[in-house]
């Protein structure tokens, strides 16, 4: 089974959880991430450790990319939860994986389910040619500047926007208008999955699945099943933020 997680942030109990509700086995499952395995949450280094030790692939969130960014000195740190990720021993071998992540992937249907595109946070309106932009954004040895690229800040940060793609990064659970969530935009056939939305939550519409449920503000953790199009939640065990 191919099972797609949305924001974990460093809520390795709840990852844990999730992996043992949907009965998880490496030898035959595999686990994408939505995008943001690290940070906010309080243990983003056990949470990449378990993700690297079950196989785990997925694409880049504005989190990792953060983290990323922040190791290496390209970004100045702020308030956030890395500390024991960065003073690991595995820390680089670990972050080299994240390094890898496409931004944009697309995952073939792997059996009764929808073939879908992965994302963290949202697509252009103007990327028709979604195949393009995978190859322009997908798994290889980035380096800091691929990282700085404007696509690539653009597809991770993305929720609302105006019809040219003119982004407004608001985290509320609507678009102040004149801006729009950025799927009402999308007008491709197949799936698009991503998360980076906690306040919108989970939810499927016609084009799109989102899989941010605000695990990391008590929310829960949200996984897809490809293969059967289910979804499987288990509860945060996080303080309810909102």
């Amino acid at each position: 089974m191919r099972w797609i997680v949305g924001d974990v942030q460093g809520c390795a109990a709840e990852l844990e959880d999730l992996l043992d509700a949907v009965r998880f086995d490496p030898r035959r499952d595999e686990l994408w991430a939505a995008g943001d395995l690290v940070n906010r949450g309080p243990r983003s280094l056990d949470a990449l450790r378990l993700w690297h030790r079950v196989g785990g692939r997925g694409v880049l969130g504005n989190h990792d990319l953060y983290a990323l960014l922040a190791r290496s000195g390209r970004r100045r740190r702020k308030a956030d939860s890395l500390d024991e990720l960065f003073a690991a021993p595995d820390c680089d071998a670990l972050l080299a994986r994240l390094r890898r992540l496409p931004v944009l992937v697309h995952l073939p249907s792997p059996g009764r389910g929808p073939e879908a595109w992965l994302v963290h946070g949202g697509l252009h309106p103007a990327w028709h040619d979604l195949p393009a932009i995978a190859g322009r954004l997908g798994e290889g040895e980035h380096d800091d500047d691929w990282l700085e690229q404007p696509e690539v800040s653009y597809a991770v940060n993305l929720r609302c926007c105006l019809p040219d793609g003119t982004p407004d990064h608001g985290s509320g659970p609507t678009c102040k208008p004149p801006f729009a969530p950025w799927d009402a935009y999308y007008r491709g056939d197949v799936l698009v999955v991503h998360g980076h939305w906690a306040t919108r939550g989970h939810y499927r519409g016609r084009r799109t699945l989102g899989l941010d449920s605000g695990c990391v503000y008590g929310g829960s953790l949200t996984a897809w099943c490809q293969d059967e199009d289910r979804i499987v939640q288990v509860p945060s065990r996080q303080p309810r933020a909102f």
